[in-house]
């Protein structure tokens, strides 16, 4: 058998103290009592330190406000002494001898001499039409009544009163208004075909065809609601033509406006093939649509 080994206990050194007292086994309140003294020369040197100096405020600002306000003074002083300048200027104008020795003087164009040298433009007074039935030469005994509503075909036509405005010349025209180019009213209005000719008629008399007990006196007298292509009044003078493709205003020739009349009773009609034209006229903005002028005075 093996022979058994003494073994000696083992033997324990104490750890060796460091110069920075790392490993010492030191109370806590020795090193609170050696931090507290560590400290102390600290707060005292604190006290040696220089005062801090605060800057002074800046006089810009104060600078600004006293040229605002000599600014201010200038102005006023300027606007004050306009009147007498101006007074000056009327009282001595230029003669004619002094204008001529300017660079441009024979050039020159002044307000007094502007009504001279620009036409004036030609003015219209305005009337819209209280009264717009559809006929139809297809169904010439069908009835859709006064409305609103613009219906020209081949086969369709639109009957319109427009009252005559009271003041005036004695030339009076028919006018299209087309609905501005890039205007939401641009879909308000269905077109087809060839629009560039659109007839107008003047209805000078009631229809001969009617019966004698509902025959009216006069054009103004003439029921709408009851309307229809068989009971058509009496065309009289084709009034002119209208393109309804121009994107300008298009007017026909200027005609006599009716002497006696308080209104002009006509008819929209369309003779090119495949034509086709219907809106609702109403009195909004954009207004577009027909209309009735007459030549101010």
């Amino acid at each position: 058998m093996f022979p058994k080994e003494k073994f000696s206990s083992p033997q324990y050194e104490p750890l060796a103290l460091h110069e920075d007292g790392e490993g010492s086994s030191s109370t806590p309140e020795k090193r609170s009592s050696s931090e507290d003294d560590d400290s102390g020369p600290l707060l005292r040197g604190s006290d040696d330190l220089p005062p801090i100096k605060l800057s002074k405020p800046s006089q810009l600002p104060t600078l600004i406000i006293y040229l605002s306000f000599a600014l201010a003074l200038l102005s006023t002083v300027n606007v004050a002494l306009l009147p007498s300048t101006f007074s000056k200027f009327k009282a001595y104008p230029f003669s004619e001898s002094e204008l001529e020795d300017l660079p441009y003087g024979n050039a020159r164009l002044g307000l007094d001499r502007a009504a001279k040298v620009l036409p004036i433009p030609k003015a219209y007074h305005r009337s819209w039409p209280d009264r717009i039935a559809r006929v139809s030469r297809k169904l010439k005994d069908a009835v859709w009544g006064q409305g609103v509503q613009v219906y020209v075909t081949v086969e369709d036509s639109t009957v319109m009163r427009f009252p005559i405005p009271s003041h005036g010349a004695n030339t009076c025209a028919l006018s299209w208004r087309s609905p501005p180019e890039f205007s939401a009213r641009t879909k308000d209005i269905t077109t087809k075909g060839d629009i560039t000719e659109i007839e107008v008629w003047q209805l000078i008399a009631p229809s001969r065809t009617t019966p004698a007990s509902s025959v009216s006196s006069s054009l103004d007298e003439l029921d709408y609601d009851t309307l229809s292509y068989s009971a058509l009044p009496v065309r009289g003078e084709l009034l002119g033509v209208l393109d309804l493709t121009d994107q300008l205003n298009s007017t026909t020739v200027e005609f006599a406006c009716p002497g006696e009349a308080d209104s002009l009773v006509v008819e929209m009609r369309c003779q090119r093939v495949a034509c086709h034209v219907s809106f609702k006229q109403i009195d909004m903005l954009p207004r577009f649509g027909f209309e009735l002028l007459r030549r101010r005075e």
